[in-house]
């Protein structure tokens, strides 16, 4: 909805800005401290950019994250906006006001990220962990940058790109629908559990 994603230009300022986004739950495994470290990184490059995080903050249980990374957070209030969680009738809006979705998880046994594939169905490309499940998306589809897991510096270097080159990484709807279509998607986890046996 075009008007949605206005609203999110205009409540957060974007307009001129590179958006990067990210939308999982604050917790050690998402990675998300890797993307906070990545910050300055990217500002260095792209001066101009401002970060959406989406995703439950305050209740993980047993998460720390939050309270670790807040006076980061806090610090740089102008460029960083936590949304808290986005309902599922808007996640689509959050990710057409995103220039690049960043996936910087760290769990080995993080499954195939449907968040991704949403994602990419809305026009935005992401930056994805080289995990199993987690990379899968953007290898089907080449749309983003897959990233060694801890480092802030490649996931910084890879959402620079991927933001100075966006054309080249968007791929036409149907083309991302029919990757992802049920047939062809239990062909492709038949392929990864051959390859992690």
């Amino acid at each position: 909805d075009p008007r949605a994603v206005a609203a999110y230009d205009e409540r957060f300022g974007l307009n001129g800005h590179a958006v990067v986004g990210f939308m999982a739950r604050f917790a050690e495994e998402k990675g998300i401290q890797y993307l906070i470290q990545a910050i300055p990184r990217v500002k260095e490059k792209i001066p101009h950019v401002k970060f959406l995080l989406a995703g439950e903050n305050l209740k993980v249980i047993g998460e720390k994250v939050w309270e670790r990374l807040r006076p980061q957070i806090e610090e740089q209030r102008e460029n960083i906006f936590v949304l808290g969680t986005i309902p599922p009738h808007a996640v689509g809006n959050f990710f057409g006001a995103c220039d690049v979705l960043t996936v910087p998880s760290i769990n080995s046994t993080e499954s195939f990220g449907l968040v991704q594939v949403e994602a990419m169905l809305s026009g935005c490309p992401v930056v994805a962990s080289d995990l199993p499940g987690v990379r899968e998306p953007v290898r089907v589809t080449k749309m983003g940058e897959i990233v060694p897991i801890q480092d802030a510096r490649a996931l910084a270097d890879a959402i620079v790109r991927v933001i100075q080159n966006k054309k080249n990484y968007i791929r036409p709807r149907a083309e991302i629908e029919n990757a992802f279509a049920l047939e062809r998607t239990l062909d492709e986890y038949e392929k990864l559990f051959q390859e992690l046996l």
